[in-house]
């Protein structure tokens, strides 16, 4: 896949996840945040995502469940993955814009070595960077100035990596008068407001942060139109001007990707048109206004960020901890400014692990979504600017608008939807054998039938069924059933005369053109910061995994479940009540329904046995209860019945009897001692198939993705961190539902330290009711 180096974005979505930086094998936990025009997008239900290597190669997909606004789940870093980066890609049907792209976010991944960590990115970085070189970009408000009037320019200085830097200087004209002088705030911004004239030229004398001095000269006034944007009081006004004695044009403005309207209109010289909008009617985002000339060329554009003061708030926190060994911490939160109803999330981690803030929420939503290319730092020079609509005035932003954004979607719960095939191209002849099976049960009354449908669920007891009715194609679709995680399923012909016909099922849960996005990732600046890296101290050089509770798991005795040992669990669940009690451990566990043999042709219970049994004389234990002993030869080991008893089940069909237990010796209370045991537990009558032979189709199907709740480690009392062993924690807390409602002012959480943490990262983030966003990131020592 070619990698794409624009970095525009969806502006509906925000992941917060657990952790900026992984090690192979941890479990990944977000929150994802869903925006539309400014406020929490009700309507949502699906997020579709993919998870990207460093390459550009799709590594795995699936759908995320959204509800009332949010989403919360988790995914596994692949252990043997031995990239320095992953990119989620994730995307909605919001993002149905023709040049639509979906959300990406970075997450570092980290390797082991004898010294400990090493990172391929930058972690931290100084808003001073130490360079030999420093430039300075110089750009007009409105993109032109016009001559004898009013004009601002905008100065960013920077070092050659594109890092912000100090610069002081003056601006004088070509007869040496000095006009303004500038110095620029920390995050490497100043301006200069002035009337130019044409008939002069104007030249920048400025220092660098080195102390070296340069001149750059300044762009020749104009006689032309341009647009502002200026905050008024409650409205804030599209405002035009020009020096010509009149010209028509075309003013087109725009909020984040929503088109607001596009208007001619004819300017007469050194007469302000102002276009009034309430602020009102108007969400935070980037408006952005452009003028086109009589040629439907752009000649002016200019930005704004509505409201820019107050679109980002900070909770007032309180901590109280000692960061002792295994110690409790209490976090208190209160929401500032009137602000009572958000929607946030919390992180507490391990400061062995670095974070990377060079992005966050209010980066994501409003600024990279508008930018083509990748920004540098934005939310750490947005932090450092003084004067914020000098940050937004320099960017060079997208000035299209999605035609779409305004209209009304419809996103529905996604359920499984199922195609029947048959190995030999025979559907027709089948269709027709269905249709005439339909025909004659009408003639008696009778409605037309189609296919049983099992499903069970993974800790389920039983499969349940249902009846659906299946189309020309031999497409149906199972309505009200939302799936989690996994689901086994079962497709049985209802009409007896096609239940033998052999079939398959092609399941479909979410369409396809939903993942057809580009997978947006850039390489452009890696081999840079890979320069850049410095050695970080390391936290542990053993080599282990992280697991779904957060709990640090050596590989060498990681285990984790076989879908055979999660039947058996399950299997083990529901049969505990009907099993004699015994002191030995079964020599052999059959699961008939996983066994390829059964899966592809029917066979009875005796038939099973005889294959998978090497012992002449067996006693069998039926549900419990035990049955009169019965002798064999090599050949045949149930030959041989004794009279006594009439074992007529061991004739019916093995799938009927979903798990069995052989014990060489055998020793229970209920049922007596012995060798050769075979316990057998069997369905219930309403689950036996009587239908031998028939054809069936059995497969488990992924859904949405699953919602768990992480498991926070607790320490309730001394003696227990005394017995618990090591704690080698790096994710110490997490709560994506950390949500304040109308009746709650202050919230509270605690966390408990690990073994070997002496401070802690906390990061608290989210969205308000209003629709601001709320960033909260702090190192607690």
């Amino acid at each position: 896949m070619r990698l794409d180096n624009c970095y525009a974005q969806s502006s509906n979505i925000y992941l917060h996840t657990d952790r900026d930086y992984y090690l192979p094998g941890d479990t990944v936990w977000f929150k994802g945040y869903f925006l539309k025009e400014g406020a929490i997008a009700r309507d949502l239900h699906n997020m579709y995502i993919k998870l990207i290597n460093d390459e550009g190669n799709e590594m795995w997909r699936s759908v995320a469940l959204i509800n009332d606004g949010v989403t919360a789940s988790y995914f596994r870093i692949p252990p043997e993955y031995s990239g320095s980066e992953i990119f989620i890609n994730a995307n909605t049907l919001l993002d149905s814009c023709p040049d639509g792209r979906p959300y990406f976010k970075k997450i570092g991944i980290l390797h082991l070595s004898q010294s400990g960590f090493h990172s391929s990115d930058i972690i931290t970085q100084s808003i001073l960077h130490n360079s030999a070189v420093f430039n300075i970009s110089i750009y007009a408000e409105g993109g032109c100035l016009l001559s004898n009037l009013e004009n601002k320019l905008i100065i960013r200085s920077s070092d050659s990596w594109g890092y912000p830097s100090m610069a002081k200087g003056k601006l004088v004209d070509d007869k040496g008068s000095l006009l303004s002088n500038f110095e620029t705030d920390s995050a490497g911004l100043a301006s200069i407001e002035c009337t130019f004239s044409g008939e002069r030229r104007y030249t920048l004398h400025w220092t660098d942060a080195g102390g070296a001095n340069h001149q750059n000269e300044i762009q020749r006034s104009i006689m032309g139109t341009k647009v502002r944007l200026i905050e008024q009081g409650s409205q804030i006004l599209v405002q035009l001007q020009t020096n010509l004695a009149s010209q028509t044009i075309r003013v087109v403005a725009g909020l984040g990707k929503r088109h607001l309207f596009d208007q001619a209109l004819t300017l007469i010289k050194n007469k302000k048109v102002n276009i009034p909008l309430k602020k009102t009617d108007l969400e935070y985002g980037i408006l952005r206004a452009h003028v086109l000339n009589d040629q439907q060329q752009v000649i002016s554009r200019n930005s704004l960020l509505v409201g820019g003061k107050e679109i980002q708030i900070s909770p007032i926190v309180t901590i109280s901890s000692t960061f002792k060994e295994k110690s409790e911490g209490r976090v208190r939160v209160t929401l500032p400014g009137g602000e009572r109803i958000a929607k946030l999330s919390v992180a507490v981690i391990d400061a062995q692990i670095e974070v990377d803030s060079s992005n966050n929420i209010l980066s994501d939503i409003y600024f990279q979504p508008l930018s083509p290319q990748q920004m540098l730092y934005p939310q750490v020079l947005w932090k450092h600017t003084k004067d914020k609509n000098l940050f937004v005035q320099s960017q060079d932003w997208d000035y299209s608008y999605c035609p779409t954004s305004g209209l009304a979607i419809s996103d529905s719960l996604l359920t499984i939807r199922g195609q029947i095939k048959l190995k030999d191209r025979s559907w027709r002849k089948f269709y027709a054998d269905y249709e005439e099976e339909v025909k004659k049960g009408r003639k008696r009354n009778l409605p037309a039938r189609g296919i049983s449908f099992g499903y069970q669920d993974p800790d389920a007891n039983r499969m349940q069924y249902s009846e659906l009715k299946f189309d020309r194609d031999g497409k149906f679709e199972v309505p009200g059933l939302i799936v989690f995680d996994s689901l086994l399923t079962k497709v049985m012909q209802v009409y007896r005369k096609l239940k033998f016909t052999p079939f398959t099922v092609q399941y479909q849960f979410a369409n396809q053109r939903n993942f057809c996005y580009p997978a947006l990732i850039s390489l452009g600046n890696t081999e840079r910061r890979i320069k850049e890296v410095n050695n970080r101290r390391g936290i542990r050089s053993d080599y282990f995994n992280i697991d779904a509770l957060g709990n640090r798991v050596l590989q060498v005795v990681e285990v984790s479940r076989t879908k055979r040992q999660r039947e058996i669990d399950r299997l083990q669940k529901r049969f505990k009540s009907m099993e004699p009690l015994t002191v030995h451990e079964p020599d052999l566990i059959l699961l008939p329904l996983m066994d390829s043999v059964v899966i592809k042709q029917s066979q009875s219970l005796k038939e099973y046995i005889n294959r998978n049994i090497m012992a002449k004389d067996v006693s069998i234990i039926l549900n419990g209860k035990a049955v009169n002993s019965f002798r064999g030869n090599n050949k045949d080991k149930l030959s041989q019945l004794d009279h006594e008893l009439e074992l007529s089940f061991l004739e019916e069909d093995v799938s009927n009897y979903p798990c069995m237990k052989f014990y060489r010796t055998y020793n229970s209370a209920e049922s007596g001692a012995g060798k050769n045991v075979l316990v057998i537990f069997s369905y219930s009558p309403a689950e036996i198939n009587r239908d031998l032979g028939a054809a069936e189709y059995l497969d488990t199907i992924a859904g949405y993705m699953p919602i768990e709740k992480y498991s926070n480690k607790i320490y309730p009392s001394s003696a227990s961190q005394l017995s618990s062993g090591l704690d080698t924690r790096l994710t110490l807390y997490w709560d994506p539902f950390f949500d304040f409602t109308q009746n709650e002012n202050v919230k509270e959480f605690v966390f408990y330290n690990s073994s070997l943490s002496r401070s802690v990262w906390l990061t608290i983030q989210g969205l308000t009711e209003t629709g601001k966003v709320v960033y909260y990131r702090k190192m607690l020592k």
